[in-house]
């Protein structure tokens, strides 16, 4: 059977003008469909693609992993907004125009691993609960 782990990655564009543009680089880049979600309390017109595998073997040299693991490596330099205006204390550090958020939650307690895009607004989060019933 082997070791097994839940996945949830979340992908939103630093300007909400520019979902449309992630979604379409999502849709040619990925063989998974993303659901669209909005969260209207947070930011008016804020929306995210997600992604949710539950009990996935998600093991490097595996094709469908491996594919989002090149696309992960490579998205802060592919996606720099370098329209933006730097001032001395930042110079060269532009903020990608997307960001995703990973995290792998495997069967061991301890075993959770998060990765995301420089500067991201950190949206995705984890919480394990025991809960007694009586």
């Amino acid at each position: 059977m082997g070791y097994r782990s839940d996945v949830t990655i979340v992908m939103y564009p630093k300007r909400k003008e520019d979902f449309n543009v992630l979604k379409l680089y999502v849709d040619e880049t990925f063989p998974d469909e993303f659901e669209v979600h909005g969260d209207d309390n947070r930011i008016e017109g804020f929306r995210y693609l997600m992604l949710e595998f539950d009990s996935i073997k998600w093991y490097e040299g595996y094709e469908g992993v491996d594919v989002y693991t090149r696309a992960f490596s490579e998205w802060d330099d592919k996606f720099l907004d370098e329209s933006e205006e730097q001032d001395e204390d930042n110079a060269g550090n532009y903020e990608p125009i997307f960001h995703y958020e990973f995290m792998r939650i495997g069967e061991d307690y301890e075993d959770i691993v998060k990765d995301c895009s420089n500067l991201c607004d950190h949206i995705l989060g984890v919480d394990r609960n025991a809960y007694v019933n009586v």
